[in-house]
């Protein structure tokens, strides 16, 4: 039989070679010599810029004009010398790249030289919207110097108006806000409330100086009741004007978070007392349902009772399943998934758990209809329904498109060339940015060819991120690729370990990114943490190691796959919870164990507090679905991958659940 994936890759790479070698062939040759010379050129031309060899670099980069990456030579002559090239320079440089990732780079330190040297005229000429604060207010003064005063005040307004502290380079612009009838209470309250909502009341007391002598009285109440809301909603005072209602709000917002018990005492009584509107009663009743949820409230049941449907997203979905689970309260679970969800993104999710709710409940039939339904969706939740009625799983495989000339039109465009001449010369970062770059210039559709190119090339980590861009699911292979896989079976089969299990798990953490360091560090395609490394190294006898080799795919797949199989040993055996622990670590593992008795493992992950670990257990299971096929054999169902899951006591003696 022929294989449908190979037969599609085959045809598609089969018409790029036949348009390449519709060339004469010995002008493709020396397409190909030509590049691999310029390469050559440029990594000569990069070291000698380093090693301050000018007259050397100078030499080397002018045959480079109409290689891809000379942009990059220029930028590194420029940003080491702005202090002294000339202004046309940069600007001709600015003006010719505007494309480049890194040309707002060199326009933010240009414009900073210009501000201190006080060229204001070629600041204003130069000035691009900036991120930076302390950038926007160099340009107001900027404006201010060269007369620039086109809605002048207007755009120094809007600067002011932020929450935090500004810059001292905002000063002078400030001076004339102050100055003009723009300057109002109103205007120093906008900015208070930015102030308060970002947790910044040291902000709000200076701004307050502003404010009449009767609003300042306001203010200091405002501020009193964010720094004890627990004083300022017992028995308030306030009039019931708009004012003393925001600020009782912010005090329920804030007592909410510190103690759940006053705070829903106090709420009665003001909601009593004061004119808020619904919105205003939904927003606080909202925070207390969620906030009583996660501390296991005996009142949290209720208080979700009383959300809308409307109201139910991802997080309310989430405190609700949890919250009935644990009381095993099947028939409000049944309450609370009747009707259709409002968020189609939690629309799967909703549509399981209330199938699960009617098979608890008796009513098997109704059940297995939605179940049946949901089979079809190749989803985690889709799995588990195509499991609870013996149904094959659904993968709705669909390649991307071939389309030859949007494929050439691609490969040829400034940002993409410079992206593979990067990746080909070892320089990742500054590759996947150019990638990055590049997707904002792209349809959706271009996005498709784009993820096709980079598949081809080997860059998997890119042709992963792209389709997500896109918001196309369905090329599975491209998708799942199947990289490095020599050492990944070696070490499943050495590890004893479940090999689409393996590779779902890396897929997950580093979408095959070899070097990738996360900011928590850690480290490469099994992203391990230095110090378990370390240890784990030193378990298995691993020689010469240091936390550097985490970032060979080779030593990585050696360490985590045996970090592993220490998790999934320590747990019994329990793949669910081995993965937890992998994620979130073996000790909230363990937290997170029943108390007493075995549970089903669906309802288990559901009710894992950790947002992420959730999502992560969810997403290696499907994952591990899909590598089933895309490895080319039996498809293992999810409820063959888990087990009950045991409470800590079983798990310490070795002891499986009951299997009836």
């Amino acid at each position: 039989m022929i294989n449908r994936d190979n037969l599609y890759k085959t045809l598609l790479y089969l018409l790029i070679a036949i348009n390449c070698w519709s060339l004469p062939l010995h002008a493709a040759l020396a397409d190909d010599a030509l590049l691999l010379e310029q390469r050559k050129k440029y990594v000569v031309a990069k070291k000698a810029l380093s090693a301050g060899k000018l007259s050397l670099f100078k030499k080397t980069s002018a045959g480079l004009k109409d290689y891809p990456l000379y942009p990059y030579l220029r930028y590194n002559y420029l940003k080491r010398r702005l202090w002294k090239v000339k202004s046309t320079e940069i600007s001709g440089f600015l003006a010719h790249y505007n494309d480049l990732p890194m040309a707002n780079d060199l326009r933010k330190s240009w414009l900073s030289l210009l501000a201190k040297r006080k060229h204001w005229q070629s600041y204003v000429d130069n000035y691009t919207p900036q991120q930076s604060k302390t950038l926007q207010c160099y340009q107001l003064q900027a404006r201010i110097k060269t007369k620039s005063d086109a809605y002048l005040l207007e755009d120094i307004r809007t600067v002011w108006l932020a929450g935090e502290s500004l810059p001292p380079q905002c000063d002078p612009a400030f001076a004339l806000l102050y100055k003009s009838n723009l300057m109002t209470d109103e205007l120093v309250w906008q900015r208070i409330r930015l102030s308060m909502i970002n947790n910044q009341p040291a902000l709000a007391s200076f701004l307050s100086r502003r404010l009449s002598k009767e609003e300042q009285i306001w203010a200091k109440r405002w501020i009193a009741m964010h720094q004890n809301p627990s004083s300022g909603t017992h028995k308030p005072k306030y009039d019931d004007v708009p004012i003393a209602r925001e600020i009782l709000l912010h005090g329920m917002h804030r007592l909410a978070r510190q103690n759940i018990n006053r705070a829903l005492s106090r709420w009665d009584k003001l909601k009593s007392s004061y004119s808020f509107t619904d919105n205003e009663i939904s927003k606080v009743e909202r925070a207390l349902s969620t906030r009583a949820a996660r501390k296991k409230h005996k009142q949290a049941m209720q208080l979700l009772d009383n959300i809308a449907i409307s109201d139910v997203d991802e997080q309310i979905l989430h405190l609700r399943l949890r919250t009935a689970l644990e009381n095993e309260d099947w028939q409000t679970l049944l309450k609370w998934t009747e009707g259709k969800p409002a968020d189609d993104g939690i629309r799967l999710r909703w549509y399981y758990w209330r199938a699960r709710a009617l098979e608890e409940t008796g009513d098997v039939t109704a059940a297995n209809e939605i179940f049946e339904w949901l089979s079809k969706e190749r989803d985690y939740y889709g799995f588990l329904a195509a499991d609870k009625i013996n149904a094959p799983y659904q993968m709705n495989y669909k390649p991307l498109p071939v389309d030859l000339e949007e494929w050439q039109k691609l490969s040829t465009m400034p940002a993409i060339t410079r992206a593979r001449e990067l990746y080909l010369l070892g320089s990742h970062y500054p590759a996947r940015r150019e990638w990055h770059h590049s997707l904002t210039l792209l349809t959706s559709y271009q996005k498709q060819i784009a993820a096709s190119i980079a598949a081809n090339w080997g860059w998997h980590d890119r042709a992963i991120i792209t389709l997500a861009k896109a918001e196309l699911y369905d090329d599975l292979v491209t998708r799942f690729p199947l990289p490095f896989n020599e050492t990944i079976e070696k070490f499943a089969k050495m590890r004893d370990l479940d090999l689409a299990w393996l590779y779902a798990l890396i897929r997950a953490e580093s979408a095959f990114i070899e070097e990738v360091r996360s900011p928590a560090g850690a480290l490469g395609l099994m992203q391990v943490m230095p110090a378990t490394g370390k240890l784990t190294a030193k378990n298995i006898g691993l020689r010469k190691y240091n936390t550097k080799k985490l970032l060979q795919s080779s030593v990585n797949i050696r360490i985590g796959s045996a970090y592993l199989k220490h998790m999934y040993a320590a747990f019994n055996d329990n793949m669910v919870l081995a993965t937890a622990a992998y994620n979130a670590g073996p000790t909230n593992a363990k937290r997170w164990l029943p108390k007493k008795q075995c549970e089903q493992a669906d309802i288990w992950i559901e009710k894992i507090p950790f947002t992420e670990t959730r999502k992560y257990v969810r997403r290696i299971l499907y994952f591990a679905s899909v590598y089933d096929w895309r490895l080319k054999r039996e498809i293992t169902p999810i409820q063959q991958r888990v087990s009950l899951v045991q409470p800590n006591k079983q798990i310490v003696a070795k002891k499986s659940c009951p299997t009836t």
